[in-house]
C-alpha cells in the first residue's frame, strides 16, 4: 500500500515537472523561430540593399551614357550647322553665277565669231604654208559655230584649239612635200622657219625659192643656199642631230 502511494507521488511529481518544463521549451522554440525570422529578414534586407546599390550603379552608368550621347548629338548638330551654312553660301554663289550665265553666253558668241574671223584673216595674210590643212580647220570651226546643236563650251574649245595651233606655227622649223608654187605638177620640199621664212627646194636641188611676204610672190635664190637648206630639212625630219640653221630672209633697203 505504501509502495503504491510512493509511485503515485512520483508520477504526480513527473507530471508537474513536465507541465512546468513545457512553457520554457515553448518560449525557447519561439525565441529560436524569432531569431531565424530576424536572420532571414536581415538577409533579405541586405540582399535588397545590394540590389538597390547595383540598380543605383546601373542608373549612374546609364545617366553618364545619356550625357555622353547628348554631348555627341550636340557636337553633331553643331557640325551640321556649319555644313549647312557652307552649303547655303555655296548655293547663293551658284545662284549668282547662274544669273550671269545667260549674259556670258550672249557675250561668247560674238567673241568666238570675232576670233574665228581673226584666225581666217591671219591665214590669208600669212605665208602660204600648209594652206589646205589650215583652211580646212577654219571651215570646220565656222561650221561648228553655225551649228546650234553644238554647246558653247565645244564651240569655244574648237576656236581656242585653232588659235593655239596657229600660234604654235611660230615656233621651230618644219618641212613637208608639196606642189611647186609656180610650176604645177612638180613636187618640191618646203621648209618653214617659224614665221620668219618659208622656202622651197626642188628635188634635184637645182632651184631654191623664198616667199616674199611683202610682194606675195616667190623670189628665186642662188644655189649657194641649197646646202644649208638640205641640212635644215634633214634636221627638221629628225634625220640629223639638232644644230644651228640659218633662214634666208629679205633684207630691207
Amino acid at each position: 500500500m505504501l509502495k503504491s502511494s510512493i509511485a503515485k507521488r512520483l508520477l504526480l511529481a513527473g507530471a508537474v515537472g513536465l507541465m512546468m518544463a513545457s512553457p520554457a521549451s515553448a518560449q525557447l522554440e519561439s525565441a529560436l523561430n524569432t531569431a531565424k525570422a530576424s536572420t532571414s529578414a536581415s538577409a533579405a534586407s541586405q540582399q535588397r540593399v545590394e540590389d538597390l546599390d547595383d540598380e543605383a550603379d546601373t542608373a549612374v552608368r546609364e545617366y553618364r551614357a545619356v550625357l555622353q550621347q547628348k554631348d555627341n548629338i550636340a557636337l553633331f548638330v553643331a557640325q551640321q550647322d556649319i555644313f549647312l551654312q557652307s552649303q547655303k553660301s555655296e548655293i547663293a554663289s551658284l545662284r549668282r553665277q547662274l544669273g550671269t550665265v545667260e549674259q556670258i553666253k550672249q557675250g561668247m558668241s560674238p567673241m568666238m565669231l570675232k576670233m574665228a574671223a581673226e584666225i581666217e584673216d591671219s591665214i590669208d595674210a600669212d605665208m602660204p604654208f600648209n594652206l589646205a590643212e589650215r583652211k580646212a580647220r577654219v571651215e570646220r570651226m565656222k561650221n561648228t559655230l553655225a551649228d546650234p546643236e553644238v554647246s558653247p563650251a565645244e564651240q569655244y574649245r574648237q576656236v581656242l584649239n585653232a588659235f593655239k595651233i596657229e600660234v604654235s606655227y611660230g615656233q621651230g622649223i618644219d618641212s613637208y612635200e608639196g606642189m611647186h608654187p609656180t610650176k604645177p605638177g612638180n613636187i618640191v620640199n618646203f621648209l618653214r622657219f617659224g614665221r620668219v621664212s618659208l622656202v622651197y627646194m626642188t628635188k634635184d636641188e637645182s632651184e631654191v625659192g623664198r616667199y616674199n611676204l611683202d610682194t606675195k610672190s616667190w623670189d628665186i635664190l642662188n644655189g649657194a643656199d641649197a646646202l644649208a637648206l638640205r641640212k635644215a630639212i634633214r634636221i627638221s625630219r629628225g634625220e640629223a642631230a639638232p644644230d644651228v640653221v640659218f633662214a634666208p630672209v629679205a633684207v630691207g633697203n
